[in-house]
């Protein structure tokens, strides 16, 4: 019976194998295999070819209607042809596995496809290759990624199906092999090449094309992909209001006013609750409209992001909203939208005025982290010594200040505060923890501080939220680590360290978190930001624009 089955089993491979594949799997398997040379030939891997042109080439010749068993062959010799010469030398990897990171390792693809032996063997062997060069990723002296020999294509033309599965490709495997924090997307990455595979063989046109490119970059995940293309600002989101809000529990409230006669014809103030745009709420509007086309690691980061710029924006002349009248009653308005307007009697519910630092009760000192310099803050520190509690706003990004400007006032020794993961130099997949940079040899990038039994001995609260991102969540985590530090607000924007980028073939630039970051415990902070002590929520029924420093205020008291 066994026998019997296993015979079936061989006659189901077999007519597999001869009928016809789908697009979308022919060029998926085109595409992995195409990358995995890329990045694991012992000559391919050194730059001795035109990898692009190769790509462009190969598509020609799989054209049309084929077989499983015919893109074997094919695929076959396209390998075969690269393996000779005295150049073509390959050794076995040469690291310790129980040492790195392997969360993003997947190969899965190789034995899961129907390759048939040899072309199994021969893509098992390259895998299994640590003869590597770096010419297409390298690792610069801080141990971050170096893409500068991906220069583009000067005759891209996305018309040609294989030139846009080209650009989708070439950012796929780059994502595949070398960014450290890819384990995190919401979708798992292989998925990932199946659904943007058939978006890119059917972008005919230019607008397709473009909202493709959109969709790929929001599968990171990741809030430093925020850099896009023109497209997004010039043809989808062309047109703005003379209003913008801040979102609170699916609705919005107007925050502040731009052009207030623009305003007025609209018949829209300050205050006013918007509870749904275009026919849908808030929450459905932004999963329909943003969430497939911008990156961001978490949710909190993209509706922050919205409030301040493309919430109400479009390509459209107007658009309807509802909004909550004084008599409470839901009514619809239709919002002009303009390219460009005049700032006119500008309004707004903050207080435009932003102190350094000031003391806002006899033994509690606020300072703003984003534009104070070292001298001043050096200042602030010194009045607020004796203080019972000191308000550390984080709500930015500092522009003036480093981790050793806060660590001595704040550490009473020097202390780790970061743990960071590198990708490993030659080794696509793998991560290293704390691996040893140039700098740490003379002074240790991730710890802080020295001895001081003068540090600042009240109680540190750290103001954050989804405008926290990037250096302010790395100087975040370094004040978490300071000993009465208790942290206050939402979620952060989960992209905590340096920013790695390339160009892709149509010489679109795109952006990801190259490094991954955790705290000392080994709690890991991309897409989930800092950790929070207390939430604080905001409410459009009672709306506060100092809540947090309120808030900050009541538990330093307490």
């Amino acid at each position: 019976m066994k026998k019997i089955l296993f015979i079936l089993f061989l006659a189901n491979i077999n007519t597999f194998s001869q009928s016809k594949l789908s697009e979308v799997e022919k060029f998926k398997q085109t595409g992995l295999i195409w990358g995995l040379l890329k990045y694991h030939h012992p000559k391919i891997s050194y730059g001795l070819y035109d990898w692009n042109l190769e790509f462009i080439k190969l598509t020609e010749e799989i054209k049309g209607d084929i077989s499983q068993t015919t893109l074997n062959d094919k695929l076959l010799k396209f390998i075969i042809k690269f393996n000779s010469g005295a150049d073509f030398k390959t050794k076995k990897i040469n690291i310790d596995f129980d040492k790195v990171f392997k969360k993003n390792i997947n190969y899965s693809w190789i034995k899961d496809s129907l390759f048939g032996v040899e072309l199994t063997y021969e893509l098992n062997k390259i895998k299994e290759n640590g003869n590597l060069g770096d010419y297409y990723a390298s690792l610069d002296k801080s141990k971050m990624m170096d893409f500068s020999n991906e220069k583009g294509m000067p005759d891209f033309n996305s018309s040609l199906q294989n030139y846009r599965l080209l650009e989708f490709y070439s950012f796929w495997n780059i994502i595949q092999y070398w960014n450290v924090n890819k384990y995190l997307t919401d979708k798992e990455w292989l998925e990932v090449l199946e659904e943007l595979t058939e978006e890119f063989i059917n972008a005919t046109t230019t607008y397709n094309y473009e909202i493709a490119k959109l969709k790929m970059f929001a599968k990171l995940n990741d809030s430093h992909s925020y850099k896009i293309s023109d497209f997004f600002k010039s043809t989808l989101f062309n047109k703005h209001p003379v209003f913008s809000g801040e979102i609170l529990n699916d609705t919005v409230i107007v925050t502040k006013i731009y052009n207030k006669k623009l305003a007025q014809n609209d018949s829209i103030a300050l205050k006013d609750i918007i509870v749904g745009i275009e026919g849908l709420s808030i929450k459905n509007y932004i999963d329909k409209t943003f969430d497939p086309i911008i990156s961001s690691s978490n949710r909190t980061y993209l509706n922050g992001r919205l409030e301040n710029s493309y919430l109400f924006s479009s390509n459209k002349n107007s658009l309807e909203i509802e909004v909550i009248n004084k008599f409470g009653k839901i009514e619809t308005k239709s919002i002009k939208l303009y390219e460009k307007y005049t700032s006119d009697n500008f309004e707004t519910l903050y207080n435009n005025k932003k102190d350094h630092w000031k003391k806002i009760k006899p033994t509690i000192t606020y300072i703003n982290l984003d534009n104070i310099t070292s001298k001043e803050l050096s200042i602030a520190f010194t009045k607020a010594h004796n203080d019972k509690g000191i308000i550390l706003d984080l709500r930015n990004y500092p522009k003036n200040i480093t981790n050793s400007d806060l660590a001595k006032y704040l550490y009473p020794e020097r202390k780790l505060f970061v743990d960071v993961l590198f990708p490993v130099k030659n080794n696509p997949s793998l991560g290293e923890l704390n691996g040893n940079t140039p700098l740490k040899i003379i002074l240790d990038p991730f710890k802080a501080g020295s001895k001081n039994s003068n540090y600042y001995k009240g109680k540190v609260l750290l103001l954050v939220n989804s405008k926290t991102g990037s250096k302010a969540e790395y100087l975040g985590m370094l004040i978490q680590q300071s000993p009465n530090c208790i942290t206050i607000g939402e979620q952060t924007a989960g992209a905590v360290m340096n920013i790695s980028s390339s160009i892709l073939p149509d010489n679109q630039q795109f952006y990801f978190t190259g490094l991954g970051a955790f705290y000392p415990n080994g709690t890991g902070l991309q897409r989930q930001g800092l950790k929070i002590d207390y939430e604080i929520k905001g409410s459009v029924s009672n709306f506060d624009t100092e809540l947090y420093i309120n808030e900050a205020v009541k538990i330093i008291e307490n």
